[in-house]
């Protein structure tokens, strides 16, 4: 049964929260929220110096789909998210909390928001949440800093920062490669990314519960956040290319419709787990091929040029501007026929 969804948790000394964390998540399972058959759980230890690694092995041992992956250094919430979304392998991908303060029972809200729209986000401002702290301080802050995100970027969304977020995961790989923010505002550039992109973003309601232990200085995190937030948007961080291949009918002998099947057969065939973007331009199939390694870049390419052959293949490298140019992309990363 091919995975629906791939569970991303970031994890960064969670060791002592991890547990209680599961506990809310089985009783998500228990109670039909979430499917093991289809959904896998990715556990990404961010360079932890205490036993998250070995408790998170322990807790998703029981469960049919499950990984744990390992960074080497603390790279910050944003990096950790974007290694686990490079390893997805469900069609569409969502990551939360290791906490759980987000009550997992909302993930099916997340997936029917993806039906609509191509990235679905938690928002504990909508007049359908429950929120329940003692933590003034931590609310007052976290509503300060979506104000000025909101000004800031043109947003318009309620609650930027919340950690329950969903996309369709060839949306997610293009977006998680564009953006280079590896601390807490990466949630925000992640957003502005998508927006920029044509991707539609829907916000569903969600019941949250403060758990003690937070690693977020409410006060410092917040100037920091903001701090990147800026300079991303004054162009202060690089954005890298895109690789992708553009495939073209020199003959003529393949319709639109049949170029378009046969690029998304082959990817399928040689990458069935990648979940890779494909997008229609002017004629050419673009096959994206977003967050490779260069080895994985180089075999990757070369399998697929020999499997089109003999349609034409030409490697390109796409700046940001060159994907902006490919118009709205709501709709078009995960067509079974050509669009646009």
């Amino acid at each position: 049964m091919a995975l629906d969804l791939t569970i991303i948790v970031p994890a960064f000394n969670e060791a002592h929260r991890l547990g209680a964390g599961m506990e809310r998540f089985d009783a998500a399972v228990a109670e039909g929220a979430v499917d093991l058959r289809t959904t896998e759980v990715v556990v990404v230890d961010d360079g932890s110096r205490d036993r998250t690694g070995e408790v998170a092995t322990k807790l998703l041992a029981p469960l049919p789909h499950h990984r744990v992956l390992t960074l080497r250094t603390n790279g910050g919430k944003g990096a950790a998210v974007r290694a686990g979304i490079t390893a997805a392998r469900g069609a569409h991908c969502a990551y939360m909390d290791a906490d759980m303060a987000i009550d997992p029972r909302a993930i099916p809200l997340l997936l029917d928001g993806l039906r609509t729209s191509d990235v679905a986000i938690g928002s504990r401002a909508l007049d359908d949440s429950m929120v329940e702290s003692r933590y003034v301080l931590r609310s007052l802050m976290g509503g300060l800093f979506n104000r000025m995100v909101t000004t800031g970027t043109g947003l318009g969304l309620h609650d930027t920062q919340c950690g329950f977020k969903a996309f369709r995961t060839p949306a997610a790989r293009l977006l998680f490669h564009l953006v280079r923010i590896d601390r807490f505002a990466f949630d925000v550039e992640v957003l502005v990314r998508a927006r920029t992109l044509g991707l539609t973003i829907t916000e569903v309601p969600v019941q949250w519960k403060h758990v003690p232990g937070s690693t977020v200085h409410p006060l410092h995190d917040s100037l920091g956040m903001l701090a990147d937030v800026y300079g991303s948007r004054l162009g202060l961080r690089a954005v890298p290319p895109v690789p992708a291949l553009a495939v073209v009918d020199r003959t003529g002998a393949a319709s639109p419709d049949e170029r378009w099947s046969r690029v998304a057969g082959a990817v399928e065939a040689r990458l069935p787990e990648r979940q890779l973007p494909i997008v229609s331009d002017r004629g050419a199939v673009l096959v994206l091929l977003p967050l490779l390694d260069d080895n994985d870049l180089a075999a990757v390419t070369g399998d697929l040029i020999g499997d089109l052959r003999p349609l034409t293949v030409t490697r390109r490298s796409l700046p940001a501007s060159a994907i902006r140019a490919l118009g709205p992309l709501s709709g078009r990363l995960t067509s079974p026929a050509p669009a646009g």
